[in-house]
């Protein structure tokens, strides 16, 4: 709870308490019983109104602007009330802001602390209404860390016995959620896919076309040609989503896609799935065949047109003829994309996360997965930004593999963690030879202006 005011002398030395504007926020995460008369906001609200009251005698008086937040996260400051009461504050017209308790303003340690900049900017204090917390003192500001390192415990805990529950349907060969594929429908009971039967025979038709091409490239120009689409779905919400025209990315994605094969994928691992094949085993083989071996080929630069074409896509690493380009691994440029983002929120040139995500072309929830890497150690952040590719590919690092080490809160096991991942590469008898690429590019060739704002191809970035 935050610390009485001061209260400035009168002339005729008596003491007069200033007058304290006091916003009451309230936020509840799911919208269940909010159309009832008095619900949880309520309750909140009536609570700090009537703590507001105990403290007349100190100046304080109730704001009458309701900042309530039904169904929505304490996880990110994705909020309407929010955002509204952050802008009043910045208007000055708020001197106290109170909360039931510290996880309804925020869950997340890094929002909360961009929140608390903003309130002590405008020197603005905080009240939990029960918790004894004073903001103005160093003591208050630990234990306030510690509520919300423990909030955020009970968020990351949720989260991986979802992730669990997930994790062990998916083994048994269920549909576990997510955007649907090409070629199948979800069952309208939800956990199951059904074969889309025109649909089915389209993914046949782009299977046996890169057979015959035997190039992505030459496929992809004859399914543009015919303007084939992606899949178009309507949500749960009832919005429609629709087909998007295929890029390398996204068909090579199709290609690779064991859904086709009547299997599910789940960390890694290869499981039986509940729904029917659409692609024959000696297709899918013959096709996984054709696309390793590719992929192989295009290592090796063949000739000084190659080489310019791949400086330009990362960044200005050198590559020499009969050589293998160098490439930055995924997880690095996901960390520098990461920490690019918090520039331009800290900066002001993005508003909020959504804005970003609109700059990005990615969803929100995977601007929220790639920021999440900034909870790591600064050390193993140094690490992981300077990180070889042999080494990445070696090790296997990469953004599912530091899942565990950024949902734990103490950096000393972090790296603990991190030395499991990544033992000494000496020890290990790995050769690994570290150029100099001579002029350090802009970071991974990613160009940012505060008057505008170029993002990167984002595709390569989309959750897997």
């Amino acid at each position: 709870m935050s610390g009485e005011p001061k209260v400035p002398p009168s002339d005729e030395g008596e003491l007069h308490p200033r007058k304290l504007r006091c916003a009451i926020y309230t936020r509840k995460s799911t919208e269940e019983g909010l159309n009832q008369e008095f619900n949880t906001l309520e309750a909140q609200r009536e609570a700090a109104e009537a703590y507001i009251c105990s403290q007349l005698h100190a100046g304080w008086i109730a704001l009458g602007e309701r900042y309530d937040d039904g169904g929505y996260t304490g996880a990110n400051l994705e909020r309407p009330a929010l955002r509204k009461l952050l802008a009043d504050i910045q208007a000055g017209e708020i001197d106290c802001v109170l909360v039931y308790k510290i996880d309804r303003l925020s869950r997340s340690l890094l929002d909360f602390a961009r929140l608390m900049e903003i309130f002590e900017r405008h020197q603005v204090s905080l009240v939990s209404i029960t918790q004894p917390l004073n903001t103005t003192a160093s003591l208050g500001r630990l234990t306030l860390n510690i509520l919300l390192s423990f909030a955020q415990f009970e968020r990351e805990m949720i989260a991986d016995r979802t992730r669990d529950k997930m994790a062990a349907a998916r083994r048994k060969g269920k549909w576990v959620g997510g955007t649907p594929v090409l070629g199948y429908d979800i069952a309208e009971a939800g956990g199951k896919l059904t074969v889309n039967a025109e649909e089915a025979r389209r993914v046949q038709a782009i299977f046996e076309l890169y057979l015959q091409r035997q190039s992505v490239k030459a496929a992809l120009a004859e399914i543009q040609a015919q303007r084939w689409t992606t899949k178009q779905w309507r949500g749960r919400d009832g919005n429609e989503h629709l087909g998007r025209p295929f890029t390398k990315r996204s068909l090579e994605r199709l290609l690779k896609n064991v859904l086709y094969l009547g299997q599910v994928s789940c960390q890694g691992e290869i499981y039986a799935g509940e729904q029917t094949a659409i692609v024959e085993q000696s297709v899918w083989r013959r096709t996984q065949a054709q696309l390793a071996a590719q992929q192989d080929g295009a290592r090796v630069v063949t000739g000084p047109s190659t080489v310019a074409t791949k400086m330009a896509r990362h960044g200005g690493l050198l590559a020499q003829k009969g050589e293998r380009t160098e490439r930055v691994p995924r997880i690095a440029r996901l960390l520098a994309l990461a920490l690019k983002f918090e520039e331009l929120i800290r900066s002001g040139v993005v508003s909020n996360y959504a804005a970003l995500a609109q700059v990005a072309r990615v969803s929100r929830s995977r601007v929220t997965q790639m920021t999440g890497l900034l909870n790591l150690a600064p050390d193993i952040q140094e690490e992981i930004l300077f990180l070889r590719p042999e080494e990445a590919k070696l090790l296997r690092i990469s953004e599912p593999s530091l899942r565990r080490l950024t949902a734990t809160l103490l950096w000393n096991k972090q790296r603990e963690l991190w030395r499991g991942l990544r033992p000494s590469l000496q020890n290990r008898q790995v050769g690994i030879q570290v150029g100099h690429t001579g002029e350090q590019a802009p970071l991974f060739g990613i160009q940012w202006s505060e008057r505008q704002i170029h993002p990167p191809n984002m595709s390569c970035y989309e959750e897997p």
